[in-house]
Order: structure tokens, then sequence, then C-alpha cells
């Protein structure tokens, strides 16, 4: 088994425009967006929130207090707009506000999507929620002192930025997306050794085909071959981005290792199950890999700004569907949100797609058959 994995590898490594789309393309893709604005950072835009006042409580109060500061900060973060219950959900489901702040003893948020907008909002009341009982204690106290201290723990979430300490840059999505596309470039490494199987499409699948090791162990060999390349593949992308063009990759370390891992085999199985349509020309086979590398990459935020959060606020069923927008969310919530609970959601939702695509993808080329002469 040994010997036949390592010939698999073999074949692989030796071809160059598989070598070239899975490992050197993306690469030379980062390279690019690097030199375009690799070191730009985006100011945050001012979010747009309605505020509706529940009751007149204290602690509905002091939370208007800290959004009003928050609002006439000069960094200008959100935008408060205080409407009646039912003028603030019209205005959400218009997507004219970005989310509902509910002030009241227990305040509460409401939000469309699950963009970076929508994550401040959380944050911002999440803050507010730790330190509410120190408001209250010194506006007991000392009330003339309230707006000072309310003031301080804003700023300390300011200058902190995002929901875990770190500035946001505008730009880190476009590289946070490019590893998305690298793990279903990884389609391309599949494609080849499913061609590589089958006895009618390659001259190599018609010698394994005569030969005497099993179907079985070679579908085993050539998957493992395939993955083990893709991985090397994405920890060289990895390593490029985070050691040598220096971009935020900080995080749980193991967490980024189990995205692309199931993101990478998820690639792969693609590329397999693509390769076992026969009965395509060569030629369509690739256009129909080519073209969902990119569409999958584009909708995941690739091209251009935002793309991703548009389709979460109209259609945010193509993001769960996506593999390439699950991994960089995936890669969001470990190195910008520090939200285990959307980590966990996106990895399951990545084991369960490679799971299907896996069991698909064996069970088809298991099955393959060809006429005896």
């Amino acid at each position: 088994m040994f010997h036949l994995i390592k010939y698999c590898l073999i074949t692989i490594i030796r071809e160059k425009s598989v070598v070239f789309w899975s490992m050197l393309f993306p690469i030379l893709l980062g390279t690019l967006f690097y030199m375009s604005f690799g070191s730009h950072k985006t100011e945050l835009e001012t979010i747009d929130v309605a505020l509706v006042e529940i009751d007149n409580s204290e602690m509905s109060q002091n939370f208007i207090k800290f959004l009003e500061m928050i609002e006439d900060d000069n960094d200008k973060l959100v935008s408060l707009e205080k409407l009646s219950k039912e003028k603030a959900n019209d205005k959400l489901e218009n997507m004219e506000v970005t989310g509902i702040y509910y002030a009241c003893e227990e305040p509460e948020l409401i939000v469309t999507g699950n963009n970076i907008n929508s994550s401040i909002l959380k944050s911002l009341l999440d803050t507010f929620n730790r330190q509410a009982q120190m408001y209250i204690d010194i506006a007991m106290e000392n009330p003339a002192k309230i707006e000072e201290v309310i003031n301080t723990g804003y700023k300390e979430f300011v200058n902190e930025t995002t929901l875990t300490g770190k500035s946001v840059d505008g730009m880190v999505q476009y590289f946070y997306s490019l590893i998305g596309m690298a793990c279903m470039f990884g389609s391309f490494i599949g494609y080849l050794v499913s061609t590589q199987l089958q006895a009618n499409v390659t001259a190599l699948g018609l010698r394994r085909a005569v030969s005497a090791v099993s179907k079985f162990k070679q579908i085993i060999a050539s998957a493992f071959a395939a993955v083990f390349v893709h991985y090397v593949n994405l920890a060289v992308l990895l390593s490029y981005l985070h050691f040598i063009l220096k971009i935020d990759l900080s995080g749980n370390i193991f967490k980024l290792i189990g995205i692309c891992l199931t993101g990478g085999f998820i690639g792969v199985s693609l590329g397999i199950l693509v390769g076992t349509l026969s009965k395509l020309p060569d030629g369509m086979r690739i256009g129909i890999l080519v073209a969902e590398g990119l569409v999958l990459s584009f909708l995941a935020g690739l091209m251009i700004s935002g793309i991703k959060g548009l389709v979460e606020e109209n259609c945010p069923i193509l993001n769960k569907i996506n593999p390439a927008a699950v991994i960089t969310d995936a890669i969001y919530s470990v190195s910008v949100y520090d939200d285990p609970g959307r980590y966990t959601t996106d990895i399951v939702i990545l084991i369960i797609m490679s799971l299907v695509v896996g069991i698909v993808t064996f069970i088809i080329t298991r099955r393959e058959c060809y006429d005896s002469i």
C-alpha cells in the first residue's frame, strides 16, 4: 500500500498544470493582493441602527447614554435613530438599518445577517452588559460621574475596535477568501487522480484497470495522495501569507488547521466527483472546475468587498451551502470574531459537506466498470 501511495504522489507532482493551479496560483494571487493593498487599513463605516425605548428604567437610561456617547464620538461608529417598535421593524426589514437596540431592563439587539457590522453591534451590547452593574453602582453613589465612566468604557471598546481587541483591516477579507479559494482549487488534484483511475480516459487508468491491485486499494491510495499533496499546498500558502506577507492569521492555530483540513478535503472530493463524469468532454469538465472555484470564491468575497455580506442579507442559505464562504467565515470566527460557537457551526457544516461529497464520490468511483474485450 505504501508503494502505491508513493506512486500516486509522484504522478500528481509530475503534473505541472495541477501544481500551478493548486499551489502557485493562490500564492501569485496573494502576492498581487498584497502589492495592491496588503498594508492598507480601512476605517470602520458608520453603522445605522434603530433605538427603541421600551421602558424608563435606570438600566434603560444608562444604555441610552452609552449609545449616545458612541454616536457623539469622533469615530462615528454608529448612527442612532430613535423609533417606535413598528417603524424600527419596518426599517430593519427594508435593510435601512443594520439592527435594532431595545433599551429596557435587559437591553436587547436584533440584527439581520451575520456580517462584521452586526457583529460589532453585538459586541457593543456585550460590552455594556459586562459593565452594567458597575454603571448602576456608580450611578447610585456618584451620579455626576456616570457619564465619565460610560465614556471610559466606550473608549476601551473603540480602542479594541473589534470583538477581540484586534484592529479591523478591511482588506484582510480578500486573503481569508483566498484561503477558501485555495481549498476549492484542490479540485484540480482530485480531478487528476480521478482520471488516472479511469481506463476509458487515460493510459494510466487502463494499466491500473488490468493490474492485480484491487480497485478499492487504488481509490484509497489515490485519494490519500491527493489530500496529502493538497494539505502541503495549503500549509505552504498559509506560511507564505503569515510569515512572508505578514497577513494577520492570529488565533488558535489548531482551529485554522481544522478549517483547512475539512475545506481542503471538500475541494479534492469535488474534483474527484467531477472527474467521474467521464461522458463529458475533458475540456467541459475542466471548465466546470474553473467555474466552480471562481464562482464560489467570488460569492465568498474574493473579488468584491462586501459581496459575502450582501449575499447574507438577501439569500443567507447560499453562504451556508457555499464551502468557500463557510471556510472564510470560519477563519473570521477564529482570527477576528473570537466566536467559538460560530466556529463550531462552520466546522460542523464543513464536516457534513465533506462526508456527503466524499461518500457520493466514493460510491460513484467504486461502481465504475468497463466492458470486457
